[in-house]
C-alpha cells in the first residue's frame, strides 16, 4: 500500500516563519525607500523654488536703474518723488500710492520688515490674495526701463530717451527727436505674502507690477509659491576711499552716511508642503543667500 508523503505541522510553521521574514524585511526597504523618496522630493522642491526666486531677483536687480539711452542717475522729466502728486497726465490708477511708479532718483529700496515702499510709507494697495504680508519679510521696490525697446502705447507708462534727455510718458506721443528709442516703465514691489492663490496660510513671493491699460496701473503677481522669508541687505561703499567696492553691509533704514549702494545681499527661505514622516506638523525649510552687484552703479543708499 502506497503512502503519501505531505508536510509536517512543523515544516508549514517553518515556511511561514520564513516568508513572515522576507515580507517584513521587504516591507521595511520598501518604507525605507519611500522615506528617503519623500525626503529627496522635499528638497528638490525646495531648491525649485529658491532657485526660480533668486532667477526672479537677482535679473531685476542687475536692471534697477537702467534708463535705456540716457545714462544711469540722469535727470528724467515727468519724474516725482514718492509721496507727491503726480503729473496729471501721468497719473497710475489704483490706492497704491503717489508717484509710486515714479521715483526714478531712487531705483532700489529696501524696507525692513515691513509691508512698505519706504519707512514709514506703507503700501496703499493691500497684499493679495487675502491681504496678509508676512511678519518680519522685508520689502523691495525696483524701478527701471524695460530692457528692449518697444513702441509708444497709450496707456502704459513708458520712457523716451537719447544720449542727452529721459522723458516720462503715457499717451502713446513720441516728444524727442527721431533717434530717440521707447521703453515700457518697469516697476516691481517684491514681498512675501502669507497666503498663495488658492491656498491659504501657505506662503508665497509675489509682486505689484507696473502694467498698461486703458490707464497705466499695478498688479499684483503671484511668481513663486513656497517662499516664507524675504530677507535684504545693503552693500554701501565708503566715498571717501577711491574703490567702488563694498565696505559695509547695513539693514534698511539704518545709517548710511551718505555711502553708496554697490550691492544687494538677497536672502530668502522656502518652505516644502512634503511633511516629515516622523513629524507630520513640522515641514522641512531651506535658506540661500546672494550677493548681487548693482550694474547701474551710482545709486545712492
Amino acid at each position: 500500500m502506497n503512502r503519501c508523503a505531505g508536510l509536517t505541522l512543523v515544516e508549514i510553521l517553518v515556511a511561514m516563519t520564513l516568508v513572515l521574514v522576507v515580507i517584513a524585511g521587504s516591507t521595511t526597504f520598501v518604507v525605507r525607500g519611500r522615506v528617503v523618496h519623500r525626503t529627496g522630493e522635499s528638497i528638490a522642491r525646495l531648491e525649485e523654488a529658491l532657485d526660480a526666486a533668486l532667477a526672479l531677483l537677482v535679473d531685476e536687480v542687475h536692471l534697477a536703474g537702467y534708463l535705456g539711452l540716457a545714462a544711469p542717475r540722469s535727470p528724467v522729466e515727468g519724474a516725482s518723488t514718492l509721496g507727491t502728486p503726480e503729473r496729471a497726465d501721468l497719473v497710475v490708477a489704483g490706492s497704491c500710492g503717489p508717484s509710486l511708479a515714479h521715483d526714478l532718483a531712487v531705483p532700489i529700496a529696501a524696507v525692513n520688515a515691513a509691508y512698505a515702499v519706504a519707512p514709514g510709507v506703507v503700501i496703499g494697495c493691500r497684499p493679495s490674495p487675502d491681504g496678509r504680508a508676512m511678519e518680519l519679510a522685508d520689502t523691495l521696490t525696483i524701478r527701471h526701463a524695460g530692457a528692449e525697446a518697444v513702441p509708444a502705447q497709450a496707456g502704459r507708462l513708458q520712457l523716451e530717451t537719447n544720449l542727452r534727455a529721459a522723458v516720462l510718458f503715457a499717451n502713446g506721443a513720441a516728444a524727442l527727436s527721431a533717434g530717440a528709442r521707447r521703453h515700457d516703465l518697469e516697476v516691481s514691489i517684491f514681498y512675501v505674502s502669507r497666503d498663495s492663490t488658492g491656498r491659504r496660510d501657505w506662503p508665497s513671493l509675489r509682486r505689484k507690477r507696473l502694467v498698461g491699460g486703458t490707464r497705466p496701473a499695478f498688479q499684483d503677481e503671484e511668481l513663486v509659491s513656497g517662499i516664507a522669508d524675504l530677507q535684504i541687505m545693503l552693500g554701501t561703499d565708503d566715498p571717501a576711499d577711491a574703490d567702488a567696492a563694498v565696505d559695509r553691509w547695513v539693514r534698511p533704514g539704518e545709517p548710511t552716511n551718505g555711502a553708496t549702494l554697490r550691492a544687494l545681499r538677497i536672502e530668502l527661505e522656502a518652505r516644502s508642503d512634503v511633511p516629515e514622516r516622523d513629524q507630520p506638523e513640522l515641514t522641512r525649510r531651506k535658506r540661500v543667500s546672494r550677493v548681487v552687484e548693482l550694474r547701474n552703479a551710482g545709486a545712492s543708499s
